[in-house]
């Protein structure tokens, strides 16, 4: 909080009127990023929205301070059911996008269970490369990602340039 309010330039009492804990704080800025990064593009080609949202994933991980932030509630989430419970909703939220743009590149047929691990393959690898391994993310990587779903009955399979 003392950073914070460091960087607000304002006193800690000030931040402990408005959030009664740096818990309800990052509650609070979860909601904001959610409500002021919408990663959904407008785009009639599902694959290249999916790609885009995925790129948004990375942008909003390595280009602004979510990525620290993304760390540090994972590691105080383990200790904090409240805060576990707000970063749930956010990323169930996020998930929700992601599975929308799935549904519509796979068979009408793709049960629910199928696009949670199909969602699972695809954001999986970006997470473990922000949070774990370090390796680089590009758009080449990305659209590698996109490529391997299974695509809807009468698609094109072999989707090998960006859209």
């Amino acid at each position: 909080m003392d950073e914070i309010a460091r960087t607000a330039g304002v006193g800690k009492d000030t931040l402990y009127r408005r959030w009664r804990s740096k818990e309800v704080l990052v509650q609070h800025l979860l909601t904001v990023l959610a409500a002021e990064n919408d990663p959904v593009p407008a785009d009639d080609d599902p694959r290249y929205a999916l790609f885009v949202f995925l790129q948004d994933v990375v942008r909003l991980n390595t280009r602004s301070d979510f990525g620290a932030i993304l760390a540090g509630i994972v590691g105080e989430s383990v200790r904090n059911p409240g805060l576990a419970a707000a970063f749930h909703r956010f990323w169930g939220e996020r998930r929700r996008i992601a599975g929308s743009l799935v549904r519509r590149i796979v068979d009408p047929e793709t049960s629910t269970r199928e696009i949670d691990r199909i969602l699972d393959h695809v954001l999986g690898p970006i997470y473990y490369r922000l949070l774990l391994s370090g390796d680089p993310i590009d758009d080449e990587y990305l659209w590698g990602l996109v490529i391997t779903l299974p695509w809807s009955a009468g698609e094109p399979t072999n989707q090998d340039e960006i859209a």
